[in-house]
């Protein structure tokens, strides 16, 4: 895959998540028509945007992706051979830092050496590279190599596949790594929201994967008066839903899943 595909893949979205459209909206606006077509325009984008920053409509956006593959137990989660584990996990040291950065999607890292200590499985496979924009720094999958054995997990159960870009890549790398590193089941391991497209990726690439989702945002509970008031928060999280479902249309129209 080329690097310029790489990088429209994360450039053309912003035109259609809830921000770039709002924004687009109102230059628009701005720039044709009359005063009322402007009004009409701000009206648009304000509403656009209150209603993606609502946390109401962000759970439900997320929700119907994280519930298609929900999480379990490490205990219920079948034995296998190894823990397949995908990047966009950590990010590096880079100045000022001193350490590796765990994110949000940090754990998948940590549910990797959970499973590897539940004795559930005998490897780590970490697939992770770096984008174009990002050459000469350290392969994510290196960066999770540290973690992993910071976190118990030893140097020869883990084995690392860091040129992939996207999940595509990440599938395609495994599966070059298996050809030489031979597993006839492993747990995928990922974050809830990304789950049904990685799967979906994986299984079209021949791999025998079973899904063991974490990293789930949304949880149970009753909602209250805030959640029908905007939260920046909220607007990342609907960001995350719509990123998630144009990327499953597009490797969809690509022939990926």
């Amino acid at each position: 895959m080329s690097d310029v595909f790489i990088y429209l893949t994360k450039i053309m979205p912003v035109a259609v998540l809830p921000l770039g459209m709002a924004l687009l909206i109102m230059l628009c606006g701005a720039l044709f028509g009359g005063l009322y077509w402007a009004r009409t325009c701000l009206v648009g984008a304000f509403g656009l945007l209150w209603l993606a920053s609502l946390p109401v409509v962000s759970g439900w956006a997320i929700r119907t992706l994280e519930m298609q593959h929900p999480p379990l137990a490490i205990d219920n989660l079948p034995n296998a051979d190894v823990a397949i584990v995908l990047g966009g996990a950590v990010q590096g040291p880079s100045p000022p830092r001193l350490t590796i950065e765990l994110v949000d999607s940090s754990d998948r890292v940590l549910m990797a050496a959970r499973l590897f200590r539940a004795g559930k499985v005998q490897r780590v496979l970490i697939t992770g590279g770096n984008v174009p924009w990002a050459l000469g720094a350290v392969p994510e999958a290196s960066l999770i190599k540290e973690l992993l054995i910071e976190w118990g997990v030893p140097s020869h159960a883990i084995l690392t596949a860091g040129k992939s870009r996207n999940t595509h890549e990440n599938a395609l790398e495994i599966r070059a790594l298996r050809e030489t590193q031979s597993f006839g089941s492993a747990l995928l391991v990922t974050s809830a929201v990304h789950m049904p497209r990685a799967l979906a990726v994986f299984q079209k690439a021949g791999l025998p994967v079973i899904p063991a989702t974490t990293d789930v945002k949304i949880v149970d509970g009753s909602q209250t008066i805030f959640d029908w008031l905007p939260d920046a928060g909220a607007l990342a999280m609907t960001t995350s839903a719509i990123r998630e479902w144009l990327g499953f249309g597009t490797y969809h129209w690509l022939g990926y899943l």
